[in-house]
This record gives structure tokens, C-alpha cells and sequence, in this order.
């Protein structure tokens, strides 16, 4: 069955062209390049021309740059880098759980700065949190869950001097990017979500700024970050950044099909509730739920159907508890339970969208046919009777 996908923030179509330089460098001599030999020249040759073009695309110089394995270790390196057990520090409380990951690492228990009902965040909340011995100030540029857009230029004056680590990762290539008009002082990215191989992603540092060693034992990126780096990942993310001008032109379209299909799910249930704000919002997301539809069985039902679409994170898929960024925009835990995410890419099509609302109304029924199955009850579909 051809299968529609639907799940975009989860993880990007692989772009083709990163995809052979990838595999081409590794059907090469290959080498390490961290030797000096040919073939280590090779290889080390691919990594900084990888270098030169994921900085361009955000806007930094290549000496500011340090590769990962992707979003998840380059937030690790920058909390520990900056912060030692007990350190106070202040966290927006709809960050991606890599970042609380990483400050339990760090022995650090945040102050979180809470949303509003939209999803929110207040520059003043976190001017009010900070403290004169505050080692840092963690703010996602765009949420991965409900797509909200935040001000990070404005918190980042608004805290200053204390140093803003910015989790970029939803943002890039999705909305223009410049880390040098952030204020932060370290962003984070990753090459999966922009069409590159798994497993790469990259530090921006600001100059100037020192981080304490994390990962030791090598001099690989400039005593940085120890560990052979991974070079087909590289090669294949700085093909992927080059592209960015192609994803980055693709937004307005993308816009207009998430626009589209907000109208046609409130169509098909009047009922429906909507997660985020509607006026900053990334141009491909979409974060709903249909009250007494459990967001689990649907995305199972939708999944048999052949959609690809998600509750949230990807990280925090399959877990029990409800999504923790619903919670905190306060957001009761049932109701959190339902929520279903779609999120566009550029390869994403009209007819596949209308695949999706013309799928959901079967879905949901067939939902409800085995609800009453099991129960004896049937409860009414969505937008029977309802009131918006």
C-alpha cells in the first residue's frame, strides 16, 4: 500500500542528492580524518567543505561549528559545558526532553518558565526567573509538538547577559535563520530533519564563548567534542544545508496545505481542538485532537490505513504518560492523550491531503464501530451535534 507521510518534524524525507554523497564517500577510499595521509586528507576534506556549508546556512563562520551525532548530544555538550551540579538555570517548560535529559546529566533541576494556553512564552517570565548567578537560559525557536514560533531574539535581550542556548532544531529550514541576530550564545541543529543522513547534527558556539569539556580523549572538532567524527553523515548534512534555499522557498505552499487542512478537519468535526498559536506557528505544523477519540487508537487506525502521523515528540513515542508540553499548557491529562500531530514536508502534495481528511472521518468510525462493540454504547461522530 502506498504509504502517506505525514510526520515531517519526526524525521525528513532523506533528500537524494545527500543521500549518494553519503554513500559515494563511503563506496570511496574512505579514511579517517583525523590522519594525514591521502585518504585522510579525503576524508577531512569532505568535513570542512560540510562545514563551510552548514554555517553558511545558519549564517556563522565554519570555525564556530562543531559536529555531533545530532540534536540530543550537542544540547548534552552545551548544558554540561555551561553548567555544574546545582547551578541555577532556567528552562522554558515546553523544551524538548533532551534538554531536561541533559540538565539531569548536569545535575541541574531548572526553573521552568511556564506557557500560556496558546503555548506562549513570556520574554518577561524569563527576565523574572533569571538570577545574577544563573548559568544559562535553554528556549526552543520553534516547538517540535505544537509548532509555536518563539521570540528568542527578545528573551535573549531580556536575560542578557546570561547565555541563551537555543534548540533551532524545528526552526531550520523552515523559517530564515541567522545565529548571529539571536543573541544566543550556542544553537543546536540536526541534519535528519533537513533531509540529511541520522545520526549528525551541529553546535553553533558563539566567539568567545568557552564551554567545559564533556566528551574527552581526542582533539577532533578543534578539542571540542573528542570522537571520530562521522563523516558520510557530515558530508551527506552539508549537501542537505546547501539545499535549504529549495526548503526554505517551499514554506509558503506548505503553509497553504496546513491551512487547507485546518479548514477541512473543522469541516469534517466542528468539534475540534486545535494546539498552539495560530498567528506563530511553523508554516508545516499541525497539532490537534477530537474529543473522546483516544490519539493512540487513531494514529493506529490511520497508520493501518496507511498515514504516517504522530502524538508528539518522537523521542516520547509509546510512552504511557501524556505528552508533558500539552501538560504545561495546562492541557488536562485525558484530554492531552488525544492529541495527534501532522506535520507537512515539501514533498507533501494536495492529493495526499485530501487523502488524509477523506481517510480520518473512516477511521474514526471504524474507532467508534469497535467502541461499541466492546461497550454496547455508541457514541456520536465527530461533529454530530456538536458546538464549536
Amino acid at each position: 500500500m502506498p504509504r502517506v507521510y505525514l510526520d515531517h518534524n519526526a524525521s525528513a524525507w532523506p533528500l537524494p542528492a545527500a543521500s549518494r554523497a553519503a554513500a559515494d564517500w563511503m563506496l570511496s577510499q574512505g579514511g579517517n580524518p583525523s590522519s594525514v595521509h591521502g585518504a585522510g586528507r579525503h576524508a577531512r576534506a569532505g568535513v570542512e567543505s560540510a562545514r563551510r556549508s552548514v554555517a553558511a546556512a545558519l549564517g556563522g563562520r565554519p570555525s564556530e561549528l562543531v559536529f555531533t551525532s545530532g540534536a540530543t548530544e550537542a544540547l548534552h555538550l552545551a548544558i554540561l559545558g555551561l553548567a555544574r551540579p546545582g547551578a541555577h538555570a532556567v528552562v522554558s517548560a515546553v523544551e524538548h526532553p533532551a534538554v531536561f535529559g541533559a540538565c539531569r546529566v548536569a545535575g541541574v533541576e531548572p526553573v521552568r518558565v511556564a506557557p500560556d494556553a496558546a503555548g506562549r512564552l513570556a520574554p518577561a517570565a524569563f527576565a523574572a526567573a533569571v538570577r545574577p548567578d544563573t548559568a544559562f537560559v535553554a528556549v526552543m525557536a520553534a516547538q517540535n509538538e505544537i509548532g509555536n514560533v518563539y521570540p528568542v531574539e527578545t528573551i535573549a535581550r531580556a536575560v542578557a547577559p546570561v547565555p541563551v542556548i537555543v534548540d533551532a532544531v524545528q526552526a531550520f529550514g523552515r523559517l530564515p535563520l541567522e545565529v548571529a541576530t539571536l543573541g544566543a550564545a550556542v544553537v543546536v541543529v540536526s541534519g535528519h530533519k533537513v533531509g540529511a543522513p541520522p545520526g549528525v547534527g551541529a553546535l553553533w558556539i558563539q566567539p568567545g564563548l568557552a564551554l567545559t569539556e564533556v566528551l574527552g580523549g581526542g582533539s577532533q572538532e578543534r578539542g571540542r567534542r573528542g570522537g571520530t567524527e562521522n563523516v558520510p553523515g557530515i558530508i551527506g548534512f552539508g549537501v542537505a544545508a546547501g539545499a535549504l534555499t529549495e526548503r526554505l522557498a517551499a514554506a509558503p505552499r506548505i503553509a497553504a496545505l496546513r491551512d487547507a487542512c485546518a479548514e477541512g478537519l473543522r469541516a469534517l468535526a466542528p468539534e475540534i481542538v486545535f494546539h498552539g498559536d495560530p498567528d506563530a506557528r511553523l508554516p508545516n505544523t499541525l497539532s490537534f485532537r477530537l474529543p473522546g477519540v483516544a490519539g493512540d487508537v487513531l494514529l493506529a487506525a490511520l497508520d493501518l490505513a496507511g498515514f504516517c502521523l504522530s502524538s508528539g515528540s518522537a523521542c516520547a513515542s509509546g510512552a504511557l504518560e501524556p505528552s508533558p508540553v500539552l501538560r504545561a499548557l495546562g492541557i488536562p491529562a485525558a484530554d492531552a492523550r488525544g492529541a495527534v500531530r501532522l506535520s507537512l514536508g515539501p514533498e507533501t502534495t494536495e492529493a495526499e491531503v485530501a487523502s488524509f481528511l477523506a481517510a480520518l472521518p473512516v477511521c474514526v468510525a471504524r474507532i467508534r464501530a469497535a467502541e461499541a462493540e466492546a461497550t454496547g454504547y455508541t457514541r456520536p461522530m465527530p461533529g454530530a451535534g456538536s458546538e464549536r
